[in-house]
């Protein structure tokens, strides 16, 4: 096996562990949240960290943007230019830093009246997002130093630091609860991963190698700022729009429904953001080596293995799907003890979720990968428009199922359709994408209709358990045979043999 396959395999394989450990922090640090806080509380922390996510836009998208050009020149670590964009970007990040952190403190003050928290709780939420911004301008303004592990493909090393922060964490989440600090202990449960991982990522760095030797770094250049400022603009402008799509919910519901609405949506949701971050791992882990191929100027071999990656993508998301409908809505009643209810109806949307915005990330990736995003720049922020126009029309009568099929119907209306469209230009034949929807969309009707049948016989009870898996089982070999390609099928039979 190549250099190459075992940093992609080496990188799957952490990922999914990152992924596994941060299922386990997030079915006991929630349960233990609610213990503690209750769900009024719960959902005002909620509501923290989606406006802390739209401060984080101050970063500009400079780290996509640097990740993205430090491996146009990887194989010329001390040539100078590599070493320029690190330094131009370590500058950058600083300032931006510093103003994550100024604005986040003065949003503070206005945020509990604009967002209509009860006057008891209007302090904790004030000091909260001013824990929650300052870590987040501190872990800005130090990202460059992990900047080249994207570039070489080394994902394996921030995932096992995933692994690493997310347990410390776990950590001092109990101890602040124990102590009796409240809801300030979810903030400090971040302070961590900010120390860490900085420290770590240089460590890494410097003994693999992937920072200049001395001597060879160059200089800060204001024509490389200019050109990351360039890139970064069109990340900052999806960005802007993957917040108004994904992190306007909380805030919806907050103002028009209320935190207890807030609360549940925010639980409610939580497998489903798992299963993306189970499925998005498989293009995240697969890009920086498409890239290379890219640069390379191998079209053909890009085609073959983007298209790869979109078969697995769908594969996992259906399995993901399949497993929502049957099974989050008792996981949730049981998880929170009856505290959160939530509706298969509800489950039925985040399943298509699922699929469609798994497949549309991966069309939307290809303008990353071969860096040039201004045909799909403004896909989010069109997406995220008519998002917030459905769902304030919605919530008042329909609540959370309301803002949950607002979603659903934006994405499917402006980036499934655009983004599908525009990939066409980089992709030899969009067949194998018809293949894939039909395939998908048989398996999970079927699914649907047994889902309704067992839950009629068997509502809420642990019965339903056994039968999920039995059926995601099932699935699975369905959709094993149905869309993944003969060739990916032997692939991967064949790896499972040798190791």
């Amino acid at each position: 096996m190549g250099t190459r396959s075992k940093r992609f395999a080496s990188g799957v394989v952490t990922s999914y562990g990152a992924i596994l450990v941060n299922v386990f922090y997030t079915l006991f640090s929630v349960r233990m949240a609610l213990h503690y806080l209750g769900k009024e509380q719960f959902g005002l922390w909620a509501l923290a960290l989606q406006i802390s996510g739209y401060m984080a836009l101050l970063e500009l998208g400079m780290s996509s943007a640097i990740s993205r050009f430090l491996a146009d020149h990887k194989d010329d670590v001390n040539g100078g230019e590599y070493g320029s964009l690190l330094l131009t970007g370590g500058i950058v990040f600083g300032i931006q830093g510093c103003m994550i952190a100024i604005a986040g403190a003065v949003f503070s003050y206005a945020a509990p009246s604009l967002f209509h928290i009860p006057p008891d709780l209007a302090s904790d939420f004030r000091w909260v997002l001013v824990l929650l911004t300052s870590l987040s301008g501190f872990t800005i303004a130090t990202r460059s130093l992990g900047g080249p592990l994207w570039a070489f493909q080394r994902m394996d090393i921030t995932n096992l630091l995933a692994i690493v922060t997310l347990v410390v964490s776990y950590g001092v989440l109990w101890m602040g609860f124990r102590a009796g600090y409240g809801i300030y202990s979810l903030a400090y449960a971040n302070i961590p991963t900010a120390i860490l991982s900085p420290v770590i990522l240089c460590i890494v760095c410097l003994r693999n190698g992937y920072y200049p030797t001395r001597g060879s770094w160059g200089g800060p250049k204001w024509v490389l700022f200019r050109k990351l400022f360039a890139f970064g603009k069109d990340v900052l402008i999806m960005s802007s729009g993957s917040q108004l799509v994904n992190a306007s919910q909380v805030m919806i519901l907050s103002r028009l429904a209320g935190l207890d609405a807030a609360a549940t949506f925010s639980v409610g949701t939580k497998f489903y953001t798992m299963g993306q971050q189970f499925v998005w791992k498989v293009l995240d882990n697969s890009a920086p080596a498409l890239t290379e191929i890219f640069v390379r100027g191998e079209r053909i071999r890009f085609n073959e293995r983007f298209w790869n990656v979109v078969s697995v993508t769908a594969f996992l998301a259906t399995i993901g799907a399949s497993g929502l409908m049957m099974g989050n809505q008792i996981l949730v009643t049981f998880w929170t003890s009856g505290v959160i209810q939530w509706s298969l109806g509800a489950d039925v949307i985040l399943a298509a979720l699922l699929i469609v915005t798994s497949l549309s990330r991966c069309f939307v990736g290809i303008f990353g990968l071969v860096g040039d995003l201004r045909p799909v720049r403004h896909i989010y922020f069109l997406e995220g428009c008519l998002f917030i126009l459905l769902a304030l029309a919605a919530v008042r009568h329909f609540g959370v199922i309301g803002v949950l099929a607002a979603s659903l119907v934006a994405h499917l209306s402006v980036t499934m359709v655009i983004s599908s469209r525009v990939a066409s230009t980089w992709l030899d034949s969009m067949r194998p994408l018809v293949h894939i929807i039909w395939s998908t969309l048989v398996i999970t009707l079927v699914v649907l209709v047994v889902a309704v049948a067992i839950k009629v016989s068997h509502p809420l009870t642990i019965v339903v358990i056994p039968l999920s898996l039995l059926l995601i089982f099932s699935v699975t070999l369905a959709v094993w045979l149905m869309i993944l390609p003969p060739k990916i099928r032997q692939d991967i039979a064949l790896r499972i043999k040798k190791t």
